[in-house]
């Protein structure tokens, strides 16, 4: 994996793949020594690559062409049996032994699909790589760029047109589309070797690596690079990575949100980054799969910490800090508390509370109070942290008003715009200072105030929206040094810090103008940085590429990795509305059902100390009154959010999590809290009523989603726990499984069903899984088909199935349905509960 990115500030060393495969294995021509010593001035002795007898060069045209212009994947699946691996495709390749199961796939399904890609014999020794003062060998990969890089560039040159690339990649069964269902299953191939000991785990990463670069080439030559890593399986659960993250650091209850997200050169990436534990050494040995302990702090026990500079330490630095009075009583007159430095005459730095005012700019700060700057009991903080902050304000006063009036260009990129200006007009005069909000001296604490911090969680979105700039102080970045980072390890850096981990946090960034990062040399404006990321990757085509111009960053994967690290930016909703906090009614839906996908998928990743916080920042996210939602019954407030909106994603109803129970006790399809996996923008959308949810499978007029399919179908048994289903239409079979948990009562139903999931695409693809939803038929209303949720399904779409039988518990139970494609009909989903 040598030939991907690497964190350069790392002290974690590289997963060494050892090279399995005999020299003489397949007839490779190659020399007998993988490596020749070169003796260099001095007497010095270094090694090196081994001369390879033929050059690993693409070759002629012909030869080039070969990768997709010759269908060899017949060929490449019957290469176990040429090797008497297997009998059949039916009798399995793998063994119980680790290495010899290793051995077999990385000859198999990394050379040999590196040899059928190309078209050309692969030179092992090229891609090899010797230990120093040892005889192991490993894999190196550092010369796939320079073989792929020969490969498109014979694809430019030879005589067929660029253009027909750009179709046959995603329509039918052609040479593309061939190739790229092949790497699929490969891939699914390796989760075999995850299940035994190195070397088949890391064996089975770097196969995953190299189909994900051979993906990227692929797609590179059609010029939808920067889109088309969509169609990249992603990894999941992997032990071998597991391993890795948590040896280095990472939280587990971090680490189980990544599975899923990325692809898999980016994890790796990703579980190579030096982990520091958190300010004052704190690490998470605590922390499990389900909460990070480690940043949810117990109030009976908290303690406000001084700075990590301070030298005077807690026998005379003092805590300075406002009356809690003053500030509840400036919030209740509808202004946002600000704080100004004042230098007294004992020497200390002192916070004063002033009203905001149209004129006034300042900094509002970000940060989690795992890192020592919050505190439950008073108003107050140290001096020195006090010092620090305006220090850290001093310098942006001073340095950075050009950024301070940046719009956030950045972000416009979604068509989404801040309609900020007319607040800021008024310059400050040169001797006027940034002013502070931060929430532990702005946010008033004691059971007496409770109203009035209620009062303030409503005004956070106008707070950090009318803020100059949201400044991140977050401990463990705040030891690192962003200058001697690239970019890609800087964002990366960002996103797997205790900050990134936060919901309170995740809204403060979201309604952030311009937001800046504090690292231990300066500041980085994230904002400049993705924008001008974006730029340059928008330049970039690859249809005006010609022969002369390809070189190995063509088929970078930087860019990838890039684009990936920094989604958690890209992807970030953008609260654009400024609207004082008692305007806002759940009486009035909102039609911005994008907006919140984004918010749902932000928060799914992201925990909280007090569960009830989380209703009010989705509240406020989506724009609602913080203060209405977090005056209702806690069993009503997902209720309420849900009933605010006028769309919803179709994707919600494919959610494994809980869900809000009726009078009977059973699972309706509204979440009872924000969980499951990520929402699909392009899955399509439901109208939300009063008296149920509706779904239009009309596809005329959404012909920009992968608009949802209905498979109805009949059952005169209970239903199975799971099942096969045949489509009728296809020839294809579904492989579904419910998921029951807190929907027990599905059990043993009779009667009419549907499964409602997104498209199918039948022929030529590879086996998949996918999510859906099971619905009861209980009548019709006109043209309409009445449906009670049930429960989430998981789906396995196999594409060349023969059975079409119902798996029972028991054997010599069976019965045969086929499903209707249901089209151009509306559904409806009864949905009662919802009325408050």
């Amino acid at each position: 994996m040598d030939h991907v990115p690497y964190p350069v500030s790392t002290s974690v060393p590289p997963v060494e793949v050892p090279l399995l495969v005999p020299y003489t294995a397949r007839g490779f021509d190659v020399p007998s020594s993988a490596l020749e010593k070169t003796e260099e001035p001095g007497g010095a002795v270094t090694e090196s690559r081994g001369a390879p007898t033929q050059d690993h060069s693409v070759g002629s045209a012909s030869e080039a062409d070969y990768g997709l212009a010759k269908d060899w994947t017949l060929d490449f699946w019957e290469y176990p049996q040429k090797q008497g691996w297997s009998v059949d495709s039916c009798q399995p390749w793998w063994t119980s032994n680790a290495e010899e199961t290793a051995r077999r796939a990385q000859e198999w399904m990394y050379f040999e699909l590196l040899h059928k890609f190309l078209g050309q014999p692969i030179n092992v020794s090229s891609l090899a790589r010797k230990e120093n003062n040892s005889e192991r060998i490993f894999l190196d990969s550092s010369v796939v760029p320079e073989l792929l890089t020969r490969w498109l560039a014979r694809q430019y040159a030879s005589k067929q047109d660029t253009q027909n690339y750009i179709g046959t990649i995603s329509e039918g069964p052609r040479k593309e589309s061939l190739v790229l269902s092949l790497l699929a299953r490969v891939v699914l191939e390796c989760n075999k070797l995850d299940d035994l000991d190195d070397p088949s785990q890391s064996t089975a990463l770097a196969i995953r690596v190299l189909v994900e670069t051979l993906t990227n080439a692929i797609y590179n030559l059609a010029n939808v690079k920067a889109t088309g890593t969509g169609n990249i399986q992603k990894i999941e659960n992997n032990p071998l990575l597991t391993q890795r993250f948590l040896s280095n650091g990472w939280c587990p209850f971090q680490v189980a949100k990544l599975w899923g997200q990325y692809l898999p050169s980016t994890t790796y990436y990703l579980s190579s980054l030096s982990r520091e534990p958190t300010f004052g050494g704190v690490k998470h040995d605590q922390c499990d799969e389900t909460r990070c302990t480690t940043t949810s702090i117990d109030p009976a026990t908290y303690e406000h910490q001084h700075a990590e500079s301070c030298s005077t330490g807690s026998d005379t630095c003092q805590m300075v800090g406002v009356l809690n009075t003053m500030v509840a009583e400036c919030i209740k007159r509808g202004c946002i508390p600000l704080i100004e430095f004042k230098e007294c005459g004992d020497g200390l730095l002192r916070p004063s509370i002033i009203e905001s005012r149209r004129d006034l700019r300042y900094v509002a700060l970000s940060h989690v109070w795992s890192g020592g700057l919050g505190n439950v009991n008073a108003n107050s903080m140290f001096s020195c942290q006090l010092r620090k902050i305006r220090r850290l304000l001093r310098t942006i006063r001073e340095n950075g008003d050009d950024d301070l009036d940046r719009d956030r260009g950045s972000r416009k990129t979604q068509g989404m715009k801040r309609d900020i200006r007319a607040l800021l007009r008024m310059k400050p005069q040169p001797h006027q200072q940034l002013l502070l909000w931060i929430d532990t001296l702005c946010v008033p604490v004691g059971a007496e105030h409770a109203q009035t911090r209620a009062m303030a969680i409503a005004q956070m979105a106008q707070i950090y929206v009318e803020a100059q700039c949201v400044l991140v102080v977050d401990p463990e970045l705040q030891k690192m040094k962003y200058k001697d980072l690239p970019d890609e390890e800087l964002f990366a850096s960002v996103q797997c810090s205790s900050w990134n981990s936060r919901s309170w946090t995740f809204q403060e960034a979201c309604m952030a103008r311009v937001f800046y990062v504090q690292f231990l040399d300066g500041y980085s404006i994230i904002d400049k940085k993705w924008h001008d990321f974006m730029k340059r990757l928008g330049r970039k085509t690859t249809l005006d590429t010609t022969v002369s111009e390809v070189s190995s960053e063509t088929i970078s994967m930087r860019e990838t990795l890039m684009m990936e690290v920094s989604k958690w930016f890209g992807t970030m909703p953008v609260m654009t509305k400024i609207r004082s906090y008692d305007s806002r009614t759940l009486m009035t839906r909102s039609e911005d059902w994008q907006n919140f996908v984004r918010v749902w998928n932000g928060l799914r990743t992201r925990s909280t100390t007090k569960s009830d916080d989380l209703y009010g920042i989705i509240a406020i996210m989506v724009d609602l009154t913080a203060y209405e939602i977090l005056r209702l019954d806690p069993q009503e407030r997902m209720k309420a959010i849900l009933r605010s909106q006028s769309t919803l994603p179709v994707s919600l109803l494919y959610q494994d999590c809980p869900r809000i129970l009726d009078a009977q006790g059973t699972s309706t399809w509204a979440p009872s809290q924000i969980a499951g996996g990520h929402l699909d923008m392009n899955s399509g959308y439901m109208g939300v009523h009063d008296d149920g949810l509706y779904i239009d499978l009309k596809k005329e007029s959404v012909a920009r989603y992968s608009w949802p399919q209905a498979y109805g179908f009949s059952c005169e048994q209970p239903l199975p726990c799971s099942f096969n289903l045949n489509l009728a239409d296809q020839c294809s079979t579904l492989s579904v499984r419910l998921c029951l948990e807190g929907n027990v009562n599905a059990i043993g139903l009779l009667g009419h069903w549907l499964i409602l999931v997104n498209e199918i695409a039948g022929h030529g693809e590879v086996e998949r899984v996918q999510q859906g939803v099971l619905l009861r038929r209980i009548g019709n209303d006109g043209s309409m088909i009445v449906t009670a949720y049930t429960c989430p399904v998981e789906i396995t779409i196999e594409a060349a199935a023969k059975t079409m039988i119902i798996q029972r518990d028991s054997a010599d139970q069976s019965m045969r349905i086929e499903s209707i494609l249901l089209e151009n009909q509306a559904i409806k989903i009864e949905t009662g509960t919802l009325t408050t």
